[in-house]
């Protein structure tokens, strides 16, 4: 599954980075206690995705730094499931980084690397990096996983292109390299990418084709997931977009091995949700709204994708 955690912080101020609206005495008067409440909204969020077990692999966005991956997975509900995770380290102003959970028993860590995002040739500033992570299910097949939070729609649509085809070119030749040496390449990108499946940097600059053009054509393609779904996991000024995605190799849904995707999802249950009283309809359940605490789970709903080997 993938979600973006929305400003996963430890209540510490970290003096390298702009994190002072996330302290006892910041904009935010983000506490221990508040720091706690969010721990365990995220891990409800984890396990409510399966009635059976824990996901097998998580991607995280906008968690800061080690100390909340290790309360999240060692002192929350989540304490049990045995996860281990990676992260990067970006540049990005705020801090916020993405990470992969993993459970061992599920999926053997090969390698990871973070691959920088550099926008100053387009005018942009630092962000987040792009993960990319390696390792092996228990069949033996190898799959090779990118978590994403690309840059967002802050300064305008068009304005903001640009940085967006910057981080898809950054993943695309990851995966070109990818293609080139696996005989059967899974891979799987996950993320926010602040664009929707039809949106340039995800149909252009991945070159990720429709999902019905993934079956029984080349392995080497790359097909987004989250074309048939009506709905989507993120609500601005009352229209829904499909932002937070899965793109896979079209080897995960052709049929043609051992390793197979069988269906992807937005969750979308009872308790992510509020009532939204500016545009009607419901909206996700943020932790604040502006600067007042909600106690809720994230302006994101999650999404998860299910994989048969």
């Amino acid at each position: 599954m993938f979600c973006n955690a929305e400003n996963l912080f430890d209540p510490e101020d970290d003096p390298l980075k702009d994190d002072d609206a996330y302290t006892p005495d910041g904009d935010y008067r983000w506490t221990r206690s508040r720091y706690r409440d969010k721990l365990d909204a995220i891990s409800k969020v984890i396990v409510a995705a399966d009635e059976e077990q824990a996901p097998a692999i998580v991607g995280l966005a906008e968690v800061e730094n080690e100390t909340v991956l290790t309360d999240l997975t060692a002192r929350s509900a989540l304490r049990n499931a045995g996860y281990q995770f990676v992260m990067t380290d970006s540049p990005d102003r705020r801090g916020i980084d993405v990470a992969l959970l993993y459970r061992r028993s599920f999926f053997h860590l090969l390698e990871y690397e973070s691959l920088r995002v550099n926008l100053r040739p387009y005018g942009g500033g630092a962000t987040r990096d792009v993960l990319h992570v390696t390792g092996v299910l228990e069949n033996h097949d190898t799959l090779d996983i990118y978590v994403c939070h690309w840059p967002s729609r802050y300064n305008g649509t068009e304005q903001t292109e640009p940085f967006r085809m910057c981080a898809a070119g950054v993943v695309r030749a990851s995966v070109d390299s990818i293609f080139n040496v696996r005989l059967k390449p899974y891979v799987i990108i996950m993320g926010d990418l602040n664009e929707g499946p039809d949106d340039p940097a995800v149909r252009n600059g991945l070159g990720a084709h429709v999902f019905a053009s993934g079956r029984n054509g080349s392995d080497r393609v790359l097909v987004t997931v989250m074309d048939p779904m009506d709905d989507g996991s993120y609500k601005y000024d009352g229209l829904w977009d499909k932002y937070d995605q899965f793109v896979v190799s079209a080897s995960l849904i052709n049929g043609l091995g051992c390793t197979e995707m069988i269906g992807a999802e937005i969750m979308r249950l009872p308790f992510l949700m509020a009532d939204d009283d500016s545009y009607g309809g419901v909206k996700p359940f943020r932790t604040y709204n502006g600067r007042r605490y909600q106690n809720g789970y994230s302006d994101h709903l999650p999404v998860k994708m299910s994989i048969g080997f």
